[in-house]
């Protein structure tokens, strides 16, 4: 899989916007995360997804489970999620391609 190329270059000050075209649900589900997590803009919203998202990947990169867990039951639901599934699927293919030592 290729990496993401930027659509654009960046500015002078090393910064890039990023423009997307979202539906009205879409846009919707932004406001009601931001109100609910008090968040003052877009740009707080994409940064805290993604940090979650970037760790989100690092763990399954370690062949560990994103999973909501139920304390009280004691029951989880693991997160099915294309994207961690390829990211968890690149690091087994990185790790079979390293010769042991």
């Amino acid at each position: 899989m290729a990496a993401a190329k930027p659509s654009i270059n960046p500015s002078t000050d090393g910064k890039t916007r990023v423009q997307l075209d979202l539906s009205p649900a879409s846009i919707e589900r932004m406001n009601r995360s931001m109100h609910v997590c008090d968040l003052e803009t877009r740009k707080d919203l994409f940064n805290n997804a993604l940090s979650l998202f970037d760790w989100a990947v690092e763990e399954v990169m370690k062949g560990r489970v994103i999973a909501s867990l139920d304390e009280k039951d004691k029951y989880y639901t693991k997160m099915a999620m294309p994207a961690l599934l390829n990211a968890a699927q690149y690091a087994a293919r990185r790790a079979r391609s390293v010769p042991a030592a």
